[in-house]
């Protein structure tokens, strides 16, 4: 049974970086309203494909300092890194099929938060659910899709949303009438639609295919770099960072012996240098995107003379077929026995399906075209950098000859000398660092191909079980009721038989009234709590084997008395103003953390339980909470 486990986030800049790492089981993120606690969690939602941004705005430090966010998870024993960013392009996510620390040696994938989701899912071993509903003020349906999103409303229980009567989203009537079916994806309540799942196994076939002919053509390129073998591109790229390593070494120690006197007599010759250097790589990189770009021209041509090819046996087939008639034939009347002449010609024919295919070879050809004329103003757009870059390139040459006539600096040319060392093995590094990348990428595919088979046997076996037995249903539910009873007897809440979890609805009650019915914040509080704590142990007994196995709560003291004085936003009518009470919820969450993992945003939590704290926020002026920057980890060098 697959389990989530979130290891790191990580919120990055141009010169900002911050790395939080969290352990399996109970994490506490305490400290100072406005510091940004509920913020880690925000962006952990964010990555996890959260369809609103995060409000700059609002987020000032955040907004001054970051532009992407990183969370690194594990998901049984695989790796992933996915990556949002903040002000641009926040409709798609980022995915490494690895740890962060390992993010250079690999190609993302970047996709639609939709793709992205569907890709958890399958990591977890979660089919999406899709069910016909009808339009809103109308009689015609439509398909709604049931996925990860809405089952994460049962992970991640946002601030306003713990001890109201907006659990679950219960105010959005569109998110609500979502919520029993997440309930049953969590717990594999759900009937299928034959039909659908075999739609779906087609589709996988499909995917598995296309995977294939993606590894085809990585081997093909790297037998044509002469790559194939990854164990000898990784030790040629080890002895280049020797050499490189060598090199920088003996430059620095070239620097040391002449003294930083006479190299700062030559500041303008090393500007040049440096520039014509930057040139350099720029114009290797443009000329190597313009090679590309020719390769890509190439084979589209080649794919539009195809189309036009296959066009045009189509339009001879319809032509023909136009112009066959069936020959002249004479009827005759039934009643009065006279002949008419008929010049009928076939009608039944396949001409509708011609003509479709005929229209949609019309499409693809003018799609290529359109990318094609793409790619063609991309190379002239090339050409004019690569001409202002070299003409540029030629003046600074000329301007370094010159001045080398003139310099006193004997060791100048031997540092010379070594930059292109320096560049050389880093462009031979480069060549196989991309090797490398598409070895990886090959790996990546082979899993992605080995998930997609899983899945395949998942409804192959849904297609064999349509109808879930009542049985089953009633073994969770007894599970279910009885923990949930079990965790408000020690939340200090009298339980009886109109204490229970619904069911047909899926929602907890107690005495009576629903947990979207009552009003007090702390029955409210200690109502969800025993509600998400139940479900979750529920997955150590092979029930609830659709929930990520983790646990995501943002301020648990809001409506919980503790011992300490508190500001008075809440009225205390709503209060439970009982420390046991709010420690023993701590207990239940530890209990909880031996199996998996739970992340507790709070500001005053009981100091029995200080050992839990992960991270402390402090508000003093936005510089010791999320964003502090004495512990940035990127380190400004002069160069």
């Amino acid at each position: 049974m697959s389990q989530m486990i979130i290891q790191k986030l990580i919120i990055l800049g141009p010169r900002y970086k911050r790395t939080l790492e969290f352990d399996t089981g109970l994490n506490i993120i305490r400290g100072d309203r406005t510091s940004g606690k509920s913020l880690v969690l925000n962006l952990i939602d964010y990555c996890l494909g959260k369809s609103s941004k995060i409000n700059l705005e609002v987020q000032k430090e955040l907004n001054k300092h970051c532009d992407r966010v990183f969370i690194e998870i594990k998901i049984d024993n695989e790796i992933l890194t996915l990556f949002r960013l903040l002000k641009e392009k926040q409709t798609k996510i980022g995915i490494y099929f690895c740890s962060f620390s390992e993010i250079n040696d690999y190609i993302p994938k970047r996709v639609e938060i939709k793709e992205a989701m569907q890709l958890v899912m399958r990591k977890l071993n979660i089919n999406e659910y899709k069910r016909s509903k009808y339009k809103a003020h109308s009689n015609e349906q439509e398909i709604e899709t049931i996925s990860f999103r809405d089952i994460f409303r049962y992970v991640y229980i946002k601030q306003h949303a713990l001890g109201t009567d907006d659990f679950l989203e219960n105010k959005s009537v569109f998110i609500k009438n979502k919520n029993p079916y997440a309930f049953e994806m969590i717990f594999n309540l759900t009937e299928p639609d034959k039909n659908q799942i075999q739609e779906e196994i087609v589709n996988i076939k499909n995917k598995i295919i296309n995977l294939n002919k993606d590894i085809e053509g990585y081997t093909t390129y790297l037998r044509v770099k002469e790559a194939e073998d990854f164990s000898e591109l990784t030790s040629k790229a080890n002895k280049i960072n020797e050499k490189i390593d060598e090199q920088v070494a003996t430059k620095e120690s070239i620097i040391r012996q002449n003294g930083s006197n006479t190299i700062s007599e030559n500041n303008m010759y090393i500007k040049l240098k440096n520039r014509l250097l930057k040139i350099t790589n720029e114009l290797n990189e443009m000329q190597n995107l313009r090679g590309n770009l020719q390769t890509s021209l190439a084979s589209k041509n080649l794919l539009i003379e195809e189309y036009e090819k296959e066009k045009s046996e189509i339009d001879t087939t319809l032509e023909i077929n136009y112009k066959l008639v069936v020959p002249e034939q004479n009827i005759e009347c039934p009643l009065c026995h006279s002949t008419v002449k008929s010049h009928i010609h076939n009608i039944n024919r396949p001409d509708n399906i011609l003509s479709k295919i005929q229209k949609e070879i019309e499409s693809k050809i003018k799609l290529v075209k359109s990318i094609i004329e793409k790619e063609e103003n991309k190379i002239i757009e090339l050409d004019d950098s690569i001409s202002r870059l070299l003409k540029e390139q030629f003046i600074l040459e000329t301007a370094i000859q010159e001045f080398a006539k003139e310099t006193s600096v004997p060791f100048l040319s031997t540092i010379d000398s070594i930059n292109s060392f320096i560049n050389n093995y880093n462009k031979e590094k480069e060549i196989i660092n991309e090797c490398i990348r598409i070895h990886h990428k090959i790996d990546e595919t082979k899993i992605l191909i080995t998930d997609l088979d899983r899945e395949k046997v998942r409804l192959e076996k849904e297609l064999e079980k349509l109808k879930i037995s009542e049985d089953n249903k009633k073994q969770i539910f007894k599970f279910l009721n009885d923990e949930y009873k079990n965790y408000m007897r020690r939340l200090k809440y009298s339980v009886g038989e109109d204490t229970y979890i619904n069911y047909d609805k899926y929602i907890p009650y107690h005495e009576g009234a629903s947990v979207f019915e009552h009003e007090s914040g702390g029955l409210l509080e200690c109502m969800q709590i025993a509600y998400l704590a139940s479900i979750l142990l529920s997955k150590k007994e092979n029930y609830a084997v659709g929930h990520p196995g983790v646990l995501l709560l943002d301020t648990l003291s809001k409506y919980l008395g503790t011992i300490k004085s508190d500001t008075g936003e809440i009225q205390s009518e709503e209060r439970i103003n009982d420390p046991d009470v709010y420690e023993e919820i701590y207990k239940i969450l530890i209990e909880l953390g031996q199996d998996y993992q739970i992340i507790v945003v709070d500001n005053t939590p009981p100091e029995s339980i200080s050992s839990y704290t992960k991270y402390t926020f402090f508000d003093l002026n936005g510089e010791k909470g999320l964003i502090n920057l004495s512990l940035n980890e990127i380190e400004d060098v002069e160069l």
